[in-house]
């Protein structure tokens, strides 16, 4: 019985070796020079996550309402919280495209 060979590795260029190829192309394009986009932009609040678990009354009714109103069960929370007197940023409280599910 043969055994397939592997496929042999091709070696990647560095981050900095492809930033270079992608300057040389933007520049003979007449395109402003590429750089590396910052990850977090200054000024820009830090995403935490926060994971909660509730009972399947509370899921049922948070995904129900959600669905209902053509919304995110996140920005369902945020609303409520920023009515508690929480200080919410308004892009928590914003509907966001509709969730991808899957099956549907």
């Amino acid at each position: 019985m043969t055994v397939k060979g592997m496929k042999p590795a091709i070696a990647r260029p560095s981050a900095r070796d492809a930033l270079a190829a992608a300057n040389a192309v933007a520049m003979q394009a007449g395109l402003p020079p590429a750089a590396l986009t910052p990850t977090n932009e200054a000024g820009a609040e830090e995403l935490v996550q926060v994971n909660i678990r509730v009972r399947r009354l509370l899921g049922d009714q948070l995904a129900d309402r959600a669905k209902a109103e053509h919304t995110t069960q996140k920005v369902l929370i945020c609303r409520a919280l920023a009515a508690a007197g929480f200080t919410v940023h308004p892009a928590d409280v914003q509907s966001a495209p509709p969730p991808r599910r899957r099956g549907l």
